[in-house]
């Protein structure tokens, strides 16, 4: 019969050295594959990160853009009511013009000569006004004066 002891003594060298390499390039295969799949999860986590990142970013540029609308509409309120105060302010000026003048008329009294107001509402001129046409920038007083009316205001 074969003896056993012979057998592993003849073969256990060279059969335990093409386990051994047989092992050790599956041992490298997994090792391979165990990094890649590292790799994989790192990417994913900083592609989260990344997402996570771009999303709070929008968040603040969405709150951002919320506050200037909301400026931008507080500031076209007060634009409004100035311009509506501003507007009864002129008139009553023009009324009490005419009430001096009425009154020294009726009294025989020299007319007081008041400076002219400036017309309103006020138009402002376009933003897209060229820069060689100065004359065209800033705020313009609309005209008001109707075709052969005096505009003395007197």
């Amino acid at each position: 019969m074969i003896d056993i002891a012979t057998l592993w003594t003849a073969w256990s060298t060279p059969v335990g050295a093409i386990l051994g390499g047989i092992g050790g390039a599956l041992g490298t295969v997994l090792r391979y594959r165990t990094q890649s799949r590292r790799n994989q999860l790192d990417a994913g986590q900083q592609a989260l990160v990344l997402v996570q990142a771009s999303q709070k970013q929008q968040v603040q540029m969405a709150a951002a853009y919320e506050r200037s609308i909301a400026f931008e509409m507080s500031a076209r309120a007060r634009e409004v009511a100035t311009a509506d105060l501003l507007q009864d302010v002129h008139a009553e000026a023009i009324a009490a013009r005419l009430h001096c003048h009425d009154l020294e008329m009726r009294y025989n009294l020299p007319l007081t000569d008041f400076p002219l107001f400036p017309a309103f509402p006020w138009r402002v001129a376009p933003e897209t006004a060229s820069i060689d046409k100065p004359e065209t920038t800033g705020a313009v007083a609309a005209s008001t004066a109707k075709p052969g009316a005096d505009n003395t205001h007197e």
